[in-house]
């Protein structure tokens, strides 16, 4: 839509802004927007302001000023500026320095930019309280980067703005989406008091991506044992265990008392995982290695749920990924979730929050087991074997994981004791 960039001098003495510093990032800011590119400067530069602007189609016969507007730079678009005080004719981001508090608290400009139904990353000239001169930057889902250089803070919408202009040892931080900071807050001080979140909604709805094993329907367990409003989402992509799959996943809906919703994944022109062949891996390659991979399937669940959840009301997606299963398989480590999270972000409607939580993961496969007995969770009901058939194979390097699992809590694993 548009850049916005600036500096502010993290102290009064000491430390000045590099205006050479800022022009290069104007210059590299200026690939989301050609029009404007004013900067200018406030509290006898201590904070300098500037923007580029991607002017619209409807509005490339108007005469406006550019920003910044009042000491108030935003990138994004603002859908309710004639509620919020826009006169006809304005650009919708020159209603900012009406509504947006800037001499009070961190909080009440959190509270301020709720206002706004659109996008919005702003850079705003701050009166604090107690510290004096300082700039707030707030995001909902677009995005804002910053670095910390001898003793400046310089910030641009993209991290291309600012990766060439700085040392390859300075680090840059992204502001998380929903998120308002105020820099003059000392690094050592309370999180709350230098980042404060932005509401969205929230509830107490939870979707688990249940595939009737082991490590998901702990994970479910252990959900409903928190008081949380559970549903079981089952995909069916046509692997070999889809049958007893099923079944299982019906039985342990039921134990738990969980609605249980049945989800197609097509995976036509992308079945050569041996799921769908039959040829699965042995017992310890099995666990070692992710011999029996699926391309990109939990990507795919994942997006599959986010739009579920998201349509219908809940805000935390719950799946069994664990540390051991971490080590074989990419869409397993932690980071992997990590990562999916702050796209979900972006993924989602304005206002929402769809987040995956991962309760097992920390955990090796004999720790889960423990965990399920302790919220006796219906690990008898449980299917992890990746062959279809009427019993586990305990073959297999799901077969074997859980079986030695239990073995070491010196339990005996009852899909297996149910057929000796």
């Amino acid at each position: 839509m548009c850049s916005i960039f600036g500096a502010y001098a993290l102290s009064s003495s000491g430390s000045k802004i590099d205006m050479g510093i800022v022009d290069r990032i104007r210059e590299l800011a200026q690939d989301r927007g050609r029009d404007g590119g004013r900067v200018q400067s406030y509290e006898d530069g201590r904070i300098v302001l500037g923007n580029w602007r991607a002017t619209p189609t409807p509005e490339i016969d108007k005469d406006f000023e550019y920003q910044p507007y009042d000491g108030i730079i935003h990138n994004g678009t603002i859908a309710n500026d004639a509620e919020l005080g826009g006169i006809a004719g304005e650009i919708d981001s020159q209603c900012l320095p009406r509504v947006v508090i800037r001499d009070a608290t961190l909080e009440d400009f959190a509270r301020s930019l709720e206002q706004i139904k659109g996008s919005y990353a702003i850079a705003a000239v701050a009166k604090s309280p107690s510290r004096g001169p300082t700039v707030f930057l707030g995001a909902n889902y677009k995005p804002l980067y910053y670095a910390v250089h001898d003793g400046v803070l310089y910030f641009s919408s993209m991290e291309r703005h600012l990766r060439p202009v700085f040392p390859w040892h300075i680090g840059i931080q992204k502001l998380p989406a929903y998120t308002c900071f105020d820099p003059s807050v000392t690094a050592l001080a309370s999180e709350n008091k230098r980042f404060v979140k932005l509401k969205r909604r929230v509830t107490n709805k939870c979707l688990v991506i249940a595939s009737a094993g082991l490590d998901s329907t702990v994970a479910a367990t252990m959900k409903v044992r928190e008081g949380k409003d559970v549903t079981l989402l089952h995909f069916q992509y046509g692997c070999k265990a889809e049958g007893p799959e099923t079944k299982a996943i019906q039985r342990i809906a039921e134990d738990l008392g969980c609605k249980l919703i049945f989800r197609p994944l097509d995976y036509s022109g992308a079945q050569n995982s041996t799921l769908f062949t039959g040829e699965i891996g042995g017992a310890i390659e099995g666990a070692e290695y992710a011999i029996d991979w699926v391309p990109a399937r939990n990507l795919l669940m994942m997006a599959n749920a986010c739009a579920y959840a998201e349509a219908n009301g809940y805000d935390e997606i719950v799946l069994g990924a664990n540390l051991e299963e971490g080590g074989a398989y990419p869409d397993n480590e932690e980071e992997f979730i990590h990562l999916l999270n702050q796209a979900f972000d972006y993924a989602v409607n304005e206002g929402h929050k769809v987040h995956i939580s991962i309760p097992l993961g920390n955990l090796m496969k004999y720790e889960i087991v423990a965990k399920g007995v302790e919220f006796k969770a219906p690990l008898a009901e449980t299917w992890s074997c990746y062959r279809g058939g009427e019993h586990h194979c305990g073959e297999c390097g799901p077969c074997f994981m859980r079986k030695t699992a239990f073995e070491r809590n010196g339990l005996t694993d009852p899909v297996f004791e149910a057929t000796t």
